[in-house]
């Protein structure tokens, strides 16, 4: 593949490869493809204008009616890797000694967010209906860790439904680290309608609420209402998600912070202690 392929035979391999995968940024697809960025690019935007991806900041998503679709979990695993990480990175700066935390079910971002809190030293309580999650924090001598049970959802790692239920409206914690299917700026939504009730629950059992996703999953909506925009705190996000879309939330609440991977690796280089 390069720079020779005809236009419509260059969009279609890029039709076929946005049918497997959620998100791609242009480097990587040029790279793919054999062709230059700015070929890319110029595909890119004629796809947009058909409404078969929606551009983003570098690259592009696939355009999917989130009502019903949910992405597997081993497609979320392959997706927005760098921008998941760099995210929980930023969430990791609001966890403080002795918290209590409330951790979402059913987020790969979540299960990278518990990789990262098995690896704190200082005291903790943390709650999550997600056995991923219990499954790293288990044995760590500093966290507390409460699994208010449930019955586990088929394919995933959610416990859902009661005893869980119950037990939320009796806590009060700290943090709830959520995810979600979609995102708007009406509130967040899923595809389940036990998975909804789960986060509505969990939202209401804490003092702030921290949503954690990658841009890819912005101005959509599924089919279950979860929790409203007016009910989160604090958006950690991509540098992938549009000013324009951006806009379109309300000013004051949530705040929204953006971060940008490839500055954070950047930096990390910049110390290294390499030269060049």
């Amino acid at each position: 593949m390069n720079e020779e392929m005809l236009p419509a035979e260059r969009r279609q391999h890029l039709i076929e490869w946005f049918k497997q995968n959620q998100a791609g940024s242009g480097q990587d697809l040029a790279r793919m493809l054999g062709i230059s960025v700015s070929t890319i690019r110029r595909d890119l935007d004629v796809l947009a204008g058909e409404g078969l991806v929606r551009r983003t900041h570098g690259g592009a998503v696939a355009i999917r009616s989130r009502s019903s679709y949910e992405p597997s979990t081993d497609l979320s695993q392959r997706t927005a890797v760098e921008e998941k990480q760099a995210i929980v990175q930023e969430a990791l700066k609001l966890i403080e000694p002795n918290q209590s935390l409330l951790i979402d079910t059913g987020a790969v971002i979540c299960h990278r967010l518990a990789d990262e809190i098995s690896k704190i030293d200082f005291p903790l309580t943390v709650i999550t209906n997600d056995l991923y999650v219990a499954k790293q924090l288990t044995y760590r001598d500093n966290i507390t860790l409460i699994v208010p049970g449930g019955a586990c959802r088929v394919g995933s790692f959610s416990l859902l439904g009661e005893p869980g239920l119950g037990f939320l409206k009796n806590i009060h914690c700290d943090i709830f680290f959520t995810s979600a299917t979609a995102i708007d700026e009406t509130g967040t939504s899923e595809t389940n309608l036990e998975l909804g009730q789960l986060k509505r629950a969990m939202a209401a059992a804490a003092r702030e609420v921290v949503l954690i996703a990658d841009s890819s999953r912005f101005m959509s909506c599924a089919l279950h209402r979860t929790v409203p925009i007016a009910s989160i705190d604090l958006i950690i996000t991509d540098a992938g998600l549009l000013e324009e879309d951006r806009a379109k939330f309300p000013p004051h609440k949530p705040r929204i912070e953006t971060v940008d991977h490839t500055q954070m690796e950047g930096a990390k280089d910049d110390g290294s202690g390499a030269s060049s």
